[in-house]
């Protein structure tokens, strides 16, 4: 076998195309209902070899639920509810943890429902803490992911933050014992997930106003995708700027004209290629891409995005940090962060406190490692100290805050 066969191997036992009963095969590009809404469920399972006293099967279930895009119209998207079979020692109903994963790909055999009834998935032990704190969890697969029928809008922050305030509201809609509306809510996630549930903290007064939402965790948030983009170009995860462009392009049509103006032929095949690609195959082939290959004129890509007014207009509408949480956030970064620079990070909080948000900042300044894994040991450690701070909350025993001066700048 060759090494090109191997490779393919490899990546086909990494990102198996997992649909039990064609769940997610036989999803549309629209749906009819509520956002929230149910649409269906199944049997589902949680098998990342993490233990979790007293787990059935029988506590994870697979739904797909109405959510709204960008141009208002109805859409279905995926995900996971897990019940913890653990006691839960705290007052009133159990909380619920609402999950957006971080980067997956672009692939239906990306979506984290897929991936986890096989033993894979990179959220098992943000999943594990919850379920053995007593907490219930919904995971959302986020818009596109595992649907064939939409492509992914990778780091659009209005379908994310809506899909993952739309997970709440199905999980507790679902009609499962333990869940209803009534449960006290916190978003939580970590790079592209950190994203998700910032987005989704600042879209909740407006969006999703009767939701029992409670707090919020939001890390290595990419806040500003310019200062992304320049980060990622000829580094581990360059390919990822096709997973962005594939995205808005999704979410803006208006902008095909220009993104056919600006790609050279190497640019439009990356685009073509990384549509269906998970994370590991995007790496493995993508890896350490220079944007300055991908373009006619020869410019970076992000020089490009941000010379391009049209293509600036539709990337300046994913900043996050311009809209108030109305809910306590613990917001986590790497000091060393090689992909998402820290400074969004420092300036997405400094905005929401000053705006009045109650926030709590903790840094990570931990020893570098190499490129990818300085955004990567962050979430690790972070994971811990945030649970802490959610389930004080969730005790009733207050959530600590950072003052504004205290952000670093």
């Amino acid at each position: 076998m060759g090494s090109s066969d191997a490779t393919a191997d490899l990546l086909k036992k990494l990102s198996p195309d997992h649909d039990p009963n064609n769940f997610y095969g036989s999803l549309t590009a629209t749906a009819k209902g509520n956002p929230g809404d149910v649409l269906k469920t199944a049997p589902s399972d949680f098998s990342l070899g993490f233990t979790v006293p007293g787990w059935k099967k029988s506590l994870a279930t697979r739904v797909a639920y109405v959510s709204t895009n960008v141009s208002g119209h109805t859409i279905p998207v995926t995900g996971t509810v897990l019940r913890s079979p653990v006691k839960w020692n705290g007052p009133g109903k159990r909380p619920l943890l609402a999950i957006a994963p971080g980067t997956q790909g672009a692939g239906d055999s990306c979506a984290p429902g897929k991936k986890m009834d096989q033993g894979l998935g990179s959220e098992g032990i943000t999943i594990s803490t919850a379920l053995n704190r007593g907490w219930h969890v919904a995971l959302t697969d986020l818009p596109g992911l595992g649907n064939p029928a939409i492509q992914h809008t990778y780091m659009n922050r209005v379908e994310q933050g809506r899909a993952t305030l739309d997970m709440a509201r199905a999980a507790g809609r679902m009609g499962l014992k333990g869940l209803s509306p009534k449960n006290p809510i916190a978003t939580w996630g970590y790079s592209q997930g950190g994203g998700a549930s910032a987005a989704a903290l600042e879209l909740q007064p407006q969006y999703a106003p009767e939701l029992n939402l409670v707090a919020g965790m939001a890390g290595g948030v990419p806040a500003n995708l310019f200062t992304t983009a320049n980060a990622i170009d000829n580094a581990p995860l360059a390919g990822a700027i096709g997973y962005t462009t594939n995205g808005l392009l999704q979410a803006y049509p208006e902008i095909r004209p220009e993104i056919e103006k600006e790609m050279n032929a190497k640019g439009k095949a990356l685009l073509k290629e990384s549509a269906d690609q998970c994370a590991e195959e995007t790496m493995l082939k993508l890896g350490y891409t220079d944007s300055r290959t991908l373009t006619k004129s020869g410019k970076p890509l992000g020089e490009i995005m941000r010379n391009n007014p049209v293509i600036k207009a539709a990337i300046q509408r994913q900043e996050i940090g311009n809209l108030t949480p109305q809910v306590p956030v613990f917001v986590a970064h790497g000091t060393h962060d090689d992909t998402i620079p820290v400074e969004q990070g420092r300036i997405m909080a400094q905005k929401w406190c000053r705006a009045g948000a109650k926030i709590h900042y903790q840094e990570f300044d931990l020893p570098r490692l190499g490129p990818l894994i300085d955004h990567g040991t962050p979430m690790i450690a972070s994971l811990q100290p945030a649970m802490d701070w959610l389930d004080a909350g969730f005790h009733g025993k207050g959530y600590s805050l950072t003052s504004c001066s205290d952000i670093p700048s």
